[in-house]
């Protein structure tokens, strides 16, 4: 009989080093993201109960992996990833810098996209495993998370969903069964949909505003949302939100007294210097220097 697999947490328990960084870039998302470095070069990994994604780091390495399907060899190049699907073993041998990020996925996550952004039954579709892989969008979106560990607070809940599905949805269609023809079209997203959401950021401008939060108030599902909404605004639902915390603090900074941090709080920004960085990326110029010429 064949073992439990095991969860990332308990294999990571079976290492012989403990990560230098771990967590979640959303405390509920269905991700999780490791660091690891100074581990041994010989690592035993059996199957385990989540997809997951190593990005290579620290320099060039050659990786001799065996497991089901025999034994693979790779000359590893800096910031190429490899693909490991739920269920599948594999011991592997690094020759050079032992240093990776791992991003865990839950084979759930990857059923809902499959079901609710292609319409296709999650029963049929598998992810390929791969070794040493390149491609420029997932290298970086597997980039952006591993930096999530150092910088947790950076950005808000929307853009790490934002960026998960985007993940999910490129790795189905590089690295799975899934046909890359037939998906079914995204729909329009009317126009009083539209004002309903822009209604909800209005109201909403100071919290943390999620994915889900718009689709809802749009009335489509989270999973169409994105792409609708970007097809009948032109912006990204991320840069919508950004664009309209912006607006709100032109109109606080011209208007009121409030102190800069006061402002950056009641626009939905986590912190005065994000605030700063934000506005100035949006304007040219920091918010002091906006007040005082408005």
């Amino acid at each position: 009989m064949r073992a439990a697999a095991l969860s990332p947490l308990q294999w990571g328990e079976t290492l012989s080093a403990a990560p230098i960084a771990s967590g979640r870039p959303i405390a509920s998302a269905p991700v999780l993201v490791r660091r690891w470095r100074g581990v041994t070069a010989q690592i035993v990994q059996p199957a385990l109960d989540h997809h997951y994604l190593t990005l290579h780091m620290g320099g060039p390495k050659r990786i001799r992996r065996r497991g089901e399907g025999g034994v693979a060899r790779s000359e590893i190049a800096e910031g190429a990833y490899s693909m490991t699907p739920a269920g599948a073993a594999f011991d592997w041998n690094t020759e050079g810098p032992v240093d990776f990020a791992h991003v865990y996925l839950k084979p759930s996550a990857i059923d809902e996209v499959v079901a609710a952004e292609f319409d296709r039954d999650p029963r049929a579709v598998e992810l390929r495993d791969t070794l040493g892989a390149r491609d420029p969008l997932l290298e970086a979106l597997l980039a952006a998370l591993a930096a999530s560990l150092a910088e947790p607070d950076r950005f808000g809940r929307l853009y790490w969903e934002g960026l998960l599905h985007t993940l999910v949805c490129r790795l189905l269609d590089r690295h799975s069964t899934l046909p890359s023809i037939g998906a079914r079209a995204p729909q329009a997203l009317a126009p009083y949909r539209v004002r309903r959401v822009s209604e909800f950021v209005e109201a909403n401008l100071g919290g943390d505003v999620a994915l889900a939060d718009l689709a809802g108030a749009a009335g489509v599902s989270p999973f169409h949302f994105s792409r609708v909404f970007r097809r009948a605004t032109g912006s990204a639902p991320y840069a919508f939100l950004i664009e309209r915390r912006v607006e709100r603090a032109k109109a606080l900074l011209g208007d009121t007294a409030l102190p800069l941090g006061e402002v950056a709080g009641a626009c939905g920004f986590g912190s005065h210097s994000r605030f700063s960085m934000v506005f100035k990326r949006a304007t040219g110029v920091s918010p002091g220097h906006w007040r005082a010429r408005h």
